[in-house]
């Protein structure tokens, strides 16, 4: 296994205290309520403490730093190794959201509190920190005007209520749109100034420490910002968005519509048990009529667990019941055998060990989820092949691909790990390629092929307005004129979707998940109170940031490369010994059964 190479970053802003609007000091970390772990009068849990460094979690996150700073600003002193942020930059300090009703399944999130802004302004993710850390290390000017992070560079949102479902957002007048100053990872300085990182052998020595160095102005890496001199000559979008291909089954037509149906059948999702939250897989879905005569989404989910018990399913009436599995990171089992032995997986388990106490005391159903949920993740299965070209090219080419938990169609957005760490993907083709000479699947890789878009936000000018992609699926579409509309009315600005890179190939290791709707999934991870708050403060973002990524519950220390992970035949034989024999996944109104 390669090593992994420290990079130190040389500046920070982080504060440990901050003045409050009435000139007061107060600690730039959770509150004293907050950092209470005391039970409530119902045994329920919900507080913060801090991860010291070296910490699983805190260890992890600099290892995402890491990959995605030396892959931004480039850097070839060690070539085909690991890299890891050597510490948080001074005063930035992880915490750690324990939540858990009595009895219940406890959940874990990760929040980096220091920016100068105060607590209230803390970072959810690696990915959310990253353009912040990548404005510290390449900015010589410290300005904060630089930096393009959602605190330093927010975007500019309006309260207004949620539209209603079926009912799209009323069109942005064209008089009204105006021109540009696009948001990029960090505007440098002065072009060609060298980025504020050092590169260490794995050693603590910094004696033998090698600058990084961006890629050369002719070569520059997907997603890296132009110098300025080349932006401004850039003049009108020289890429062509790819054609986007009509649904070809009911089901991707559903899905393809905004607002619509937030969750799919196949999904591993969360599901409110009533005193905790458990992990499902979705069975069906219907439409019904709510009081107000509006089209609301229903559930049939199955919960997970060990082989020797299955709960029934439930019906969940509101997606307010549901969250995606990506929105929250599963948290260790219960069992204490269960926790302190590494490698175990959910079907190298001594279940009924685990039923009669072996492994301690524990919930058997929760940790029989957690580790079905896990499987789940690591898994693959392509769906609705279209052409079969492998006598001529080696290719097959599919409709659809459940990656990880998620349900994926071609003609729908993606999150990607490459680029910015938040650039999308609108998938137009899914691959499997044999090898050379062979039929078997086994050894196949499957890639991606799509438009690569990045948010972009413009200041309103007459006269000027952002390209008119109509090959954006109506998901993107809609859902960006909702947020627009908002902040054209307040702020005069917009934004936009921008073609960096047409007809990309990517490999499904290169993929975080889906994309969501901000529009529709923030209301519900932030709650209407919060999501109505931070609209008022004009701090909502891409719902991406609320994400984790396929993949990253399965990692391995030492090695945070992401894996193709298994693949399997039919979907339901991912899900295993979780789910009762004979479960049926729902395809709706079409759908061959093999494809379950």
């Amino acid at each position: 296994m390669a090593p992994y190479f420290p990079l130190y970053v040389s500046r920070s802003d982080g504060k440990s205290e901050t003045l409050t609007k009435a000139r007061k000091k107060e600690s730039n970390l959770p509150t004293e309520d907050q950092l209470n772990s005391r039970p409530d009068a119902r045994g329920s849990v919900d507080y913060f403490k801090e991860l010291e460094a070296g910490d699983a979690k805190e260890v992890d996150w600099r290892r995402k730093l890491g990959g995605m700073l030396i892959h931004e600003i480039g850097g070839q002193a060690h070539p085909g190794s690991n890299y890891i942020l050597a510490a948080l930059p001074e005063n930035y300090r992880l915490y750690e959201r324990v939540k858990s009703a009595s009895g219940g399944l406890e959940t874990t999130d990760a929040y980096l509190y220091g920016h100068p802004h105060g607590r209230k302004k803390r970072y959810r993710s690696p990915g959310d920190f990253f353009p912040h850390l990548l404005w510290l290390a390449t900015d010589e000017s410290g300005d904060s005007d630089n930096c393009s992070c959602k605190f330093c560079a927010p975007e500019d949102i309006q309260v207004f209520d949620k539209p209603d479902r079926g009912k799209p957002p009323e069109p942005v007048k064209r008089d009204d749109l105006t021109a540009k100053k696009e948001f990029m990872p960090t505007k440098p300085s002065a072009t060609g100034s060298k980025p504020m990182v050092v590169v260490s052998p794995r050693s603590n020595s910094q004696d033998k420490g090698i600058s990084a160095t961006k890629p050369p102005a002719s070569r520059p890496m997907l997603g890296a910002p132009l110098p300025p001199a080349v932006a401004r000559q850039a003049g009108p979008q020289p890429l062509t968005p790819t054609q986007l291909a009509p649904a070809k089954c009911f089901e991707q037509d559903q899905d393809g519509q905004w607002n619509k149906y937030l969750f799919r059948p196949g999904e591993l999702a969360w599901f409110n048990r009533g005193n905790a939250w458990g992990l499902s897989v979705i069975l069906k879905r219907t439409l019904t009529r709510d009081p107000q005569n509006q089209d609301r989404a229903k559930y049939l989910v199955q919960p997970l667990s060990h082989p020797l018990h299955h709960p029934p399913t439930r019906i969940v009436e509101t997606e307010d019941g549901l969250r995606p599995w990506l929105a929250w990171s599963p948290p260790s089992p219960i069992h204490p055998g269960l926790a302190s032995t590494p490698g175990l997986t959910y079907n190298t388990i001594d279940w009924k060990g685990v039923s009669t106490g072996f492994y301690g005391h524990g919930d058997a159903e929760v940790d029989g989820s957690i580790f079905a949920a896990k499987a789940v993740d690591d898994s693959f299965t392509l769906f609705e092949p279209l052409a079969n070209n492998t006598v001529t090219t080696g290719e097959r080419i599919y409709n659809g691909l459940y990656l990880g938990g998620e349900k994926i169609w071609t003609g729908e957005p993606i999150r990607l790990r490459v680029g910015s760490g938040q650039d999308i993907m609108v998938v137009h083709s899914i691959i499997e390629r044999l090898k050379p000479g062979s039929t078997s699947t086994s050894s196949a890789s499957i890639h991606l092929v799509g438009d690569i878009y990045k948010f972009s936000t413009l200041q309103l000018q007459p006269g000027v307005e952002p390209p008119d992609n109509r090959h954006l699926p109506i998901r993107l579409r809609q859902d960006m004129e909702y947020r627009n509309r908002a902040t054209i009315q307040t702020k005069r600005t917009l934004s936009y979707w921008r073609i960096v890179q047409a007809q990309a190939r990517v490999p499904i290791t290169d993929v975080k998940g889906r994309w969501y709707e901000s529009s529709t999934l923030l209301p519900i991870l932030k709650g209407p109170a919060d999501f109505s708050r931070d609209l008022q403060r004009g701090e909502v973002g891409d719902a991406g940031q609320w994400m984790n990524a396929r993949g990253d519950c399965n990692v391995v220390p030492g090695n945070m490369a992401p894996r193709t992970g298994t693949r399997h035949v039919h979907r339901l034989e991912a899900f295993g010994k979780s789910i009762p024999a004979g479960t049926k996944i729902s395809r709706g109104l079409d759908g061959p059964p093999e494809d379950q």
